[in-house]
């Protein structure tokens, strides 16, 4: 089930050696501010991510930001090292049976099936909730790398929200990918 943010969350191992999901501590603000800077990260990450991403802006992240933003938010971990970062975000209202999937990592670890394995951990954390019946990750047009992990973790296109997002004053496309409690 997914977990209130008071609550601890539990370290993943995502079954790749030294890599784990792992809550966020006040000394992963140094890893986080100069990781989360890369603008080849930042490019498709969405609007409120911020460039550069400032060391300030890392430590309110690391010890409330991550709580404030809602949902279940985890530091990507390789060797302990925070090197990204992934949530889980459950829908209010009437999409209540929804969650969103979100997913960054340091580009020097791009292309080693890191990202898939965080994929499929947090779609399972999903459906742990009975409620959720639905699973899906908005990405930006053009993020090849994240429509990959999406496909690769079983969520199918369910389509194109043409011009539905702004990013860096451009208004852009969104591929909504998602996956269903079976």
């Amino acid at each position: 089930m997914i977990l209130a943010s008071t609550e601890p969350l539990p370290t993943i191992a995502l079954g790749l050696e030294g890599w784990t999901l792992r809550a966020w501590r006040e000394s992963d603000a140094p890893a986080l501010a100069t990781h989360a800077s890369n603008v080849n990260v930042w490019r498709w990450m969405s609007d409120s991510f911020p460039h550069p991403y400032t060391l300030d802006m890392a430590e309110y992240w690391c010890t409330r930001g991550h709580v404030e933003f809602g949902g279940d938010n985890w530091a990507i971990a390789w060797h302990d090292e925070a090197v990204g970062g992934c949530g889980v975000h459950p829908q209010q209202t009437q999409f209540r049976c929804n969650a969103e999937l979100g997913w960054w990592l340091a580009e020097q670890h791009w292309g080693r099936g890191v990202v898939t394995r965080v994929a499929a951990a947090l779609t399972r954390r999903a459906f742990s909730d009975p409620l959720i019946t639905r699973v899906f990750a908005p990405v930006h047009a053009g993020n090849q790398r994240s429509m990959r992990v999406a496909e690769k973790s079983g969520f199918v296109l369910e389509g194109v929200q043409p011009k539905s997002a702004i990013k860096a004053g451009q208004v852009v496309d969104r591929w909504i990918w998602a996956t269903y409690r079976k």
